[in-house]
């Protein structure tokens, strides 16, 4: 193994990757899905294994994941900012495919202490996404009245649901700022990033609205009452 990689293939059961977060500090969940990021942000307090999906809970954290779907997990510690290292856990699917992601928010050190028993293998660096130029109209995007209508109303909770992993937030939308090409929820425990051009609008049923695609589909992502 080389000591200079930045990014290896854990061996290690996926589920037992789970179990470690606890260990980990503040990390951030990371569940992508029709082109949103849905981010939790905190410490993983509980991760419950049975019969069922695995549960991440705590202050901070709520998800329920599909561990039949994990098929391996890789480190990746190349991201680094003021010389402080963000590691990332990737959880793959049969197809290779990124399922959701954990970040370290405390640098290496504290990440790496938690999987030191995990044998690994260095791989290849994933292709980074590449950065898009154009600016799109945020102002009169089919996404925004609602969205607008959430700002200092009653608690909600914004949920994103794919085949491998569900998780949720609930709390109040103080703000919403429309930069970066996306609508963005930023609060301390949990950011949601909507790029503009997305959907074409929301379904509403029973206070729950979902959006809707540019296609028509109903996207993974829900936004209703809170608790």
């Amino acid at each position: 193994m080389s000591a200079d990689a930045k990014r290896h293939k854990l061996h290690a059961a996926p589920v037992e990757v789970l179990k470690r977060l606890p260990g980990m500090d503040r990390v951030m969940m990371v569940v992508r899905a029709n082109g949103l990021v849905h981010e939790r942000i905190g410490l993983v307090e509980q991760v419950e294994v049975g019969t069922g999906p695995v549960k991440i809970s705590g202050k901070c954290h709520s998800s329920e994941i599909n561990d039949s779907l994990l098929v391996a997990v890789e480190l990746d510690t190349f991201s680094e900012m003021r010389g402080k290292v963000y590691p990332r856990l990737d959880f793959l699917g049969q197809e290779d495919e990124i399922l959701f992601s954990v970040v370290g928010l405390e640098g290496l050190e504290v990440f790496a202490a938690a999987l030191v028993s995990f044998e690994r293998e260095a791989i290849d660096l994933r292709p980074r996404p590449s950065v898009e130029d154009a600016a799109p109209d945020l102002e009169n995007d089919p996404a925004r009245p609602f969205l607008d209508g959430l700002i200092g109303g009653d608690e909600v909770t914004v949920e994103v649901a794919v085949a491998a992993i569900t998780q949720r937030w609930t709390g109040k939308i103080e703000d919403i700022r429309a930069v970066g090409g996306c609508f963005n929820i930023l609060t301390k425990d949990f950011h949601l990033h909507l790029p503009a051009e997305c959907f074409s609008g929301w379904s509403e049923d029973n206070g729950r609205h979902t959006g809707i695609l540019l296609d028509g589909c109903r996207s993974s992502l829900t936004i209703g009452s809170g608790r």
